[in-house]
Protein backbone atom coordinates (compact mmCIF):
# COMPACT_ATOMS: atom_id res chain seq x y z
CA UNK A 1 0.00 0.00 0.00
CA UNK A 2 1.01 3.62 -0.47
CA UNK A 3 1.40 5.56 2.74
CA UNK A 4 1.35 9.38 3.05
CA UNK A 5 3.34 10.77 5.97
CA UNK A 6 2.65 14.27 7.31
CA UNK A 7 5.53 15.42 9.49
CA UNK A 8 7.59 18.31 10.82
CA UNK A 9 11.34 18.61 11.10
CA UNK A 10 14.11 20.75 12.56
CA UNK A 11 16.12 21.80 9.51
CA UNK A 12 19.13 22.85 11.58
CA UNK A 13 19.95 19.17 12.07
CA UNK A 14 20.17 18.40 8.34
CA UNK A 15 21.92 19.44 5.13
CA UNK A 16 18.58 19.84 3.38
CA UNK A 17 15.50 17.69 2.88
CA UNK A 18 16.75 15.60 -0.06
CA UNK A 19 19.00 12.57 0.36
CA UNK A 20 22.69 13.42 0.71
CA UNK A 21 25.89 11.50 -0.16
CA UNK A 22 26.78 11.35 3.55
CA UNK A 23 23.19 10.54 4.55
CA UNK A 24 22.64 13.91 6.27
CA UNK A 25 19.31 14.77 4.63
CA UNK A 26 15.80 14.66 6.12
CA UNK A 27 14.91 11.97 3.60
CA UNK A 28 17.85 9.84 4.80
CA UNK A 29 16.82 10.12 8.46
CA UNK A 30 13.20 9.32 7.63
CA UNK A 31 14.16 6.27 5.59
CA UNK A 32 16.46 5.11 8.37
CA UNK A 33 13.60 5.31 10.89
CA UNK A 34 11.34 3.32 8.55
CA UNK A 35 13.90 0.55 8.07
CA UNK A 36 13.69 -0.22 11.79
CA UNK A 37 10.09 -1.23 11.13
CA UNK A 38 10.85 -3.31 8.04
CA UNK A 39 9.91 -0.62 5.50
CA UNK A 40 12.78 -0.49 3.01
CA UNK A 41 11.16 1.31 0.05
CA UNK A 42 12.42 4.71 -1.08
CA UNK A 43 10.52 7.70 0.27
CA UNK A 44 9.37 10.47 -2.05
CA UNK A 45 9.12 14.04 -0.77
CA UNK A 46 6.40 16.51 -1.80
CA UNK A 47 8.75 19.49 -1.51
CA UNK A 48 12.47 20.14 -1.11
CA UNK A 49 14.05 22.54 1.34
CA UNK A 50 17.61 23.84 1.63
CA UNK A 51 20.05 23.31 4.48
CA UNK A 52 18.76 24.95 7.66
CA UNK A 53 15.17 25.42 6.43
CA UNK A 54 12.50 23.93 8.70
CA UNK A 55 9.09 22.39 8.08
CA UNK A 56 6.00 22.47 10.25
CA UNK A 57 4.04 20.61 7.56
CA UNK A 58 6.01 18.36 5.20
CA UNK A 59 4.67 15.39 3.25
CA UNK A 60 6.32 12.23 1.98
CA UNK A 61 5.11 8.95 0.49
CA UNK A 62 6.39 5.41 0.87
CA UNK A 63 5.14 1.99 -0.18
CA UNK A 64 4.85 -0.67 2.51
CA UNK A 65 3.17 -3.99 3.22
CA UNK A 66 -0.59 -4.22 3.67
CA UNK A 67 -0.11 -5.78 7.12
CA UNK A 68 0.34 -2.32 8.70
CA UNK A 69 -3.28 -1.93 9.79
CA UNK A 70 -3.03 0.20 12.92
CA UNK A 71 -1.72 3.50 11.57
CA UNK A 72 -1.69 5.21 14.96
CA UNK A 73 0.54 2.46 16.35
CA UNK A 74 2.78 2.66 13.27
CA UNK A 75 3.06 6.45 13.64
CA UNK A 76 4.16 6.10 17.26
CA UNK A 77 6.70 3.42 16.33
CA UNK A 78 8.22 5.57 13.58
CA UNK A 79 8.51 8.48 16.00
CA UNK A 80 10.53 6.33 18.37
CA UNK A 81 13.27 6.24 15.74
CA UNK A 82 12.76 9.62 14.02
CA UNK A 83 12.79 11.80 17.14
CA UNK A 84 14.04 14.31 18.16
CA UNK A 85 14.49 16.08 14.82
CA UNK A 86 11.57 14.59 12.84
CA UNK A 87 8.04 14.15 14.15
CA UNK A 88 5.34 12.22 12.29
CA UNK A 89 1.99 13.96 12.77
CA UNK A 90 -0.28 11.76 10.70
CA UNK A 91 -0.34 8.72 8.40
CA UNK A 92 -2.85 8.10 5.64
CA UNK A 93 -3.33 5.31 3.08
CA UNK A 94 -3.45 6.75 -0.44
CA UNK A 95 -4.52 5.38 -3.86
CA UNK A 96 -1.63 3.75 -5.72
CA UNK A 97 -1.82 6.40 -8.46
CA UNK A 98 -1.28 9.24 -5.96
CA UNK A 99 1.74 11.39 -6.91
CA UNK A 100 3.09 13.07 -3.78
CA UNK A 101 5.00 15.74 -5.71
CA UNK A 102 3.17 16.25 -8.98
CA UNK A 103 -0.38 16.27 -7.56
CA UNK A 104 0.41 19.29 -5.35
CA UNK A 105 -1.76 22.34 -6.07
CA UNK A 106 0.01 24.81 -3.79
CA UNK A 107 2.82 25.13 -1.27
CA UNK A 108 3.05 27.65 1.55
CA UNK A 109 6.04 29.01 3.44
CA UNK A 110 6.45 31.40 6.34
CA UNK A 111 9.52 33.44 7.15
CA UNK A 112 9.82 34.44 10.81
CA UNK A 113 11.58 37.57 12.09
CA UNK A 114 12.00 38.05 15.83
CA UNK A 115 12.36 41.61 17.10
CA UNK A 116 13.19 40.79 20.72
CA UNK A 117 16.47 40.37 22.54
CA UNK A 118 18.82 37.93 20.85
CA UNK A 119 18.83 34.41 22.26
CA UNK A 120 21.29 31.71 21.17
CA UNK A 121 18.61 29.13 22.03
CA UNK A 122 16.25 30.56 19.40
CA UNK A 123 18.80 31.63 16.81
CA UNK A 124 18.41 28.48 14.71
CA UNK A 125 14.65 28.98 14.41
CA UNK A 126 14.05 32.70 13.80
CA UNK A 127 15.91 35.54 12.17
CA UNK A 128 16.60 38.23 14.77
CA UNK A 129 15.97 41.56 13.05
CA UNK A 130 14.95 45.09 14.11
CA UNK A 131 11.26 46.03 13.89
CA UNK A 132 10.19 46.94 10.38
CA UNK A 133 7.52 49.07 8.71
CA UNK A 134 4.80 46.43 8.20
CA UNK A 135 2.75 48.68 5.90
CA UNK A 136 5.78 49.32 3.68
CA UNK A 137 6.69 45.62 3.71
CA UNK A 138 3.21 44.69 2.46
CA UNK A 139 3.43 47.34 -0.25
CA UNK A 140 6.63 45.71 -1.51
CA UNK A 141 5.40 42.12 -1.12
CA UNK A 142 2.35 42.83 -3.33
CA UNK A 143 4.68 43.03 -6.35
CA UNK A 144 5.18 39.27 -6.23
CA UNK A 145 1.50 38.30 -6.43
CA UNK A 146 0.51 36.85 -9.81
CA UNK A 147 2.36 34.89 -12.46
CA UNK A 148 5.97 35.93 -13.03
CA UNK A 149 9.18 34.60 -14.48
CA UNK A 150 11.34 34.24 -11.35
CA UNK A 151 14.49 33.68 -13.39
CA UNK A 152 16.37 36.22 -11.23
CA UNK A 153 14.86 34.95 -7.99
CA UNK A 154 16.39 31.48 -7.88
CA UNK A 155 19.76 29.95 -7.09
CA UNK A 156 22.09 29.45 -10.02
CA UNK A 157 22.24 25.86 -11.21
CA UNK A 158 18.55 25.20 -10.56
CA UNK A 159 17.53 22.28 -12.78
CA UNK A 160 14.00 23.25 -13.85
CA UNK A 161 12.25 23.40 -17.21
CA UNK A 162 10.52 26.68 -16.45
CA UNK A 163 11.16 29.50 -13.97
CA UNK A 164 7.58 30.77 -14.24
CA UNK A 165 5.57 30.45 -11.03
CA UNK A 166 2.19 31.78 -9.89
CA UNK A 167 2.09 33.40 -6.44
CA UNK A 168 -1.31 33.44 -4.72
CA UNK A 169 -0.30 35.13 -1.46
CA UNK A 170 2.60 37.35 -0.48
CA UNK A 171 2.03 39.40 2.66
CA UNK A 172 3.35 40.24 6.12
CA UNK A 173 1.68 40.23 9.53
CA UNK A 174 2.73 40.63 13.14
CA UNK A 175 2.38 38.18 16.01
CA UNK A 176 3.63 39.11 19.48
CA UNK A 177 7.29 40.14 19.07
CA UNK A 178 7.54 38.80 15.54
CA UNK A 179 6.88 39.73 11.94
CA UNK A 180 5.96 36.87 9.62
CA UNK A 181 6.09 36.86 5.82
CA UNK A 182 3.58 34.40 4.32
CA UNK A 183 3.92 33.05 0.78
CA UNK A 184 1.62 30.73 -1.16
CA UNK A 185 2.25 29.63 -4.76
CA UNK A 186 1.79 26.76 -7.18
CA UNK A 187 5.50 26.09 -6.67
CA UNK A 188 8.79 27.68 -5.65
CA UNK A 189 12.28 27.65 -7.13
CA UNK A 190 15.46 26.92 -5.16
CA UNK A 191 16.23 29.93 -2.99
CA UNK A 192 13.26 31.91 -4.36
CA UNK A 193 11.71 32.88 -1.03
CA UNK A 194 15.04 33.74 0.58
CA UNK A 195 15.93 35.98 -2.38
CA UNK A 196 12.51 37.64 -2.16
CA UNK A 197 12.86 38.24 1.59
CA UNK A 198 16.37 39.66 1.20
CA UNK A 199 15.14 41.99 -1.57
CA UNK A 200 12.30 43.28 0.61
CA UNK A 201 14.75 43.95 3.44
CA UNK A 202 17.10 45.82 1.09
CA UNK A 203 14.25 48.11 0.03
CA UNK A 204 13.19 48.67 3.65
CA UNK A 205 16.82 49.56 4.45
CA UNK A 206 16.92 51.92 1.43
CA UNK A 207 19.65 49.89 -0.27
CA UNK A 208 17.42 49.05 -3.24
CA UNK A 209 14.37 50.68 -4.85
CA UNK A 210 11.00 49.23 -5.77
CA UNK A 211 11.76 50.18 -9.37
CA UNK A 212 14.85 47.98 -9.24
CA UNK A 213 12.77 45.20 -7.70
CA UNK A 214 10.32 45.37 -10.61
CA UNK A 215 13.25 45.22 -13.06
CA UNK A 216 14.47 42.06 -11.36
CA UNK A 217 10.97 40.60 -11.30
CA UNK A 218 10.65 41.26 -15.05
CA UNK A 219 14.03 39.54 -15.55
CA UNK A 220 15.54 42.75 -16.95
CA UNK A 221 18.38 43.12 -14.45
CA UNK A 222 19.39 41.42 -11.21
CA UNK A 223 19.88 43.96 -8.42
CA UNK A 224 19.96 41.61 -5.42
CA UNK A 225 22.11 38.48 -5.24
CA UNK A 226 21.84 37.87 -1.50
CA UNK A 227 19.64 35.33 0.27
CA UNK A 228 18.01 35.82 3.66
CA UNK A 229 19.27 33.33 6.28
CA UNK A 230 17.72 29.86 6.05
CA UNK A 231 16.91 29.57 9.77
CA UNK A 232 13.85 31.84 9.58
CA UNK A 233 12.11 29.85 6.82
CA UNK A 234 9.44 27.19 7.33
CA UNK A 235 7.51 25.00 4.90
CA UNK A 236 4.07 25.44 6.50
CA UNK A 237 1.47 23.84 4.24
CA UNK A 238 1.02 21.64 1.15
CA UNK A 239 -2.37 21.42 -0.55
CA UNK A 240 -3.58 18.75 -3.00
Amino acid sequence: MKLKLVFSYDGSAFLGSATQPHKKGVQDALEDALTHLGIFSKTYMASRTDKGVHASFAIACVECGDHFKDLNYLKNQINKFSHPYIHIKNLEIMPLNFEVRYDVKSREYRYIFHHGKFSPFMSRYVYFYPKMDIKKANEILKHFIGEHDFKYFCKSGSDVKSTVRKVFKSHAYTYKDMTIFHFKANGFLRGQIRLIVASVLKILDQKMTQKELVEQLKAIKKHNHFLAPANGLYLSKITY
